[in-house]
Order: C-alpha cells, then structure tokens, then sequence
C-alpha cells in the first residue's frame, strides 16, 4: 500500500506549511487525485485518519479528495474529451494518437491552517 508513504510525503509538506506560517494545527486538507494516479483515494483516506491519530498537528482535521476525469486531447483534431473506460481513443474523431492533459495527477490542493493571532500591545501610558 503505497498511499501510506505518499501521506508520509504529504505529512512532511503540512509540517512545513505549519511550521512556515507558525501554525498550530491544521484544520482542512484537499487534494486532488487523477484517475490514472495509482493510488487508491479510500486508502489514502485510511492512512491520513492512521497519521491523525498519532500527530497533534492534524488532530482534528479534516481530508478532502477531489477525484480528477481522465482527459484527452486529440493530436489529430485537437478535441479535448474524457473518454468512456480507459479506451485511449479519441471520443470525437476515434483517432488513437491522443495525450493525457489530466488524470494523472496527485496534487496538495488547500491547507487550512489554525495560526493563533498575535494581540498587538499598547504601550502608551
């Protein structure tokens, strides 16, 4: 199950984030997740409830994952088209010579952060 090292990279990435912008915690992750990734969105969600279990950083969280079509585009009639199946064949013209413009994606979409506001202090007297 390779999602559990792939939420290993993205845990790596929201401590980052955290740390960066001197965050307490996270609130909301999304991520988008093409068709043709290879990872399962269900196990994916499996490993992240497994590591905000065990780190307070994401105690709390919340996981989105916004699956992403398979979408082609023709090289001989330029159609863009999401084909029915993985059938790599244009939908417009049948044409076979076709490049994959999206589904292949993992991406970090949006993180919410919880950052605890600085209260400005008056010192004039």
């Amino acid at each position: 199950m390779h999602e559990v090292s792939i939420m290993e990279s993205l845990h790596e990435q929201l401590v980052s984030l955290a740390r960066e912008h001197g965050a307490s915690r996270v609130r909301r992750v999304a991520v988008e997740v093409g068709e043709l990734s290879n990872v399962v969105p269900e196990m994916l969600n499996q490993a992240f409830l497994a590591f905000r279990e065990v780190e307070p950083l994401l105690a709390g969280a919340t996981f989105e994952i916004r699956r992403l079509p398979l979408r082609l585009r023709c090289r001989a009639c330029g159609a863009e088209t999401e084909p029915e199946g993985y059938r790599l064949r244009c939908s417009g013209c049948g044409g076979t010579g076709v490049d994959v413009i999206q589904g292949e994606e993992l991406l970090l979409r949006d993180v919410e952060l919880e950052i605890e506001s600085e209260v400005e202090c008056d010192d004039r007297h």
